[in-house]
């Protein structure tokens, strides 16, 4: 199963997303690797500062889209999850990330930058489809998530699209920053609020991957 997070803006958290969805995994005992796509390789140093007592998420860099296709699917087999690390741009390479997906997860911040953003990855979404000729399943999670009416709008303008929503969101907590530089998830972090919205998370992609197994 290949899971794509990204998002043509950078700085919506797509690398903190797929590392703390990545250790969740890994926790509950599934085979799991990230495919690190963004330049900034921050995926592969956050491994490198995993405590090797820790349920291990080994990290692959591939940020050339040469041969992108071909490593994700050899990955694909050995792993039950792979976790692709998006890179925000309008490049190929977004393209096949979203090609690739079996989930497509699409990170989003509450502001209006973000809506208009989203509204150019649809496009690069929707020739994906047409060039796949079918479906790919995809959300959008709200991450940064405030109780304000801003929030409320960019989930009322999101749920205008033909792409569902995660009922899960992600706050704006210092753990998530935190947690990252020492190499961990959150899930193995002291923050418990942090900890339990990130295990609602994971609890609801694992029912919508229980969904599309049943329909290959």
């Amino acid at each position: 199963m290949i899971l794509s997070v990204t998002s043509l803006k950078g700085g919506v958290g797509k690398s903190t997303i797929a590392q703390n969805l990545a250790v969740c995994f890994a926790h509950a005992g599934y085979k799991i690797c990230i495919v690190d796509v963004d330049t900034n390789q921050s995926a592969l140093r956050w491994s490198g500062l995993r405590d090797e007592s820790l349920p291990a998420v080994p990290v692959v860099a591939l940020n050339d889209d040469v041969g992108l296709a071909k490593n994700v699917k050899h990955l694909n087999e050995d792993h039950e999850i792979v976790i692709i690390d998006g890179t925000p741009s309008l490049s190929q390479v977004t393209s096949k990330i979203i090609l690739l997906a079996d989930l497509l997860i699409i990170p989003i911040q509450p502001s209006g930058l973000d809506v208009w953003a989203t509204e150019k990855f649809l496009e690069r979404y929707n020739n994906a489809v047409e060039q796949k000729e079918a479906t790919i399943p995809a959300q959008f999670l709200i991450n940064q998530n405030q109780s304000t009416n801003l929030s409320k709008e960019v989930h009322e303008i999101l749920e205008q699209t033909d792409i569902p929503v995660f009922k899960s969101s992600i706050r704006s907590r210092i753990a998530y920053r935190e947690a990252v530089i020492k190499g961990l998830g959150v899930f193995e972090y002291k923050d418990e609020k942090a900890k339990q919205e990130m295990a609602d998370l994971f609890k609801e992609i694992q029912s919508i991957i229980r969904k599309l197994n049943k329909k290959k």
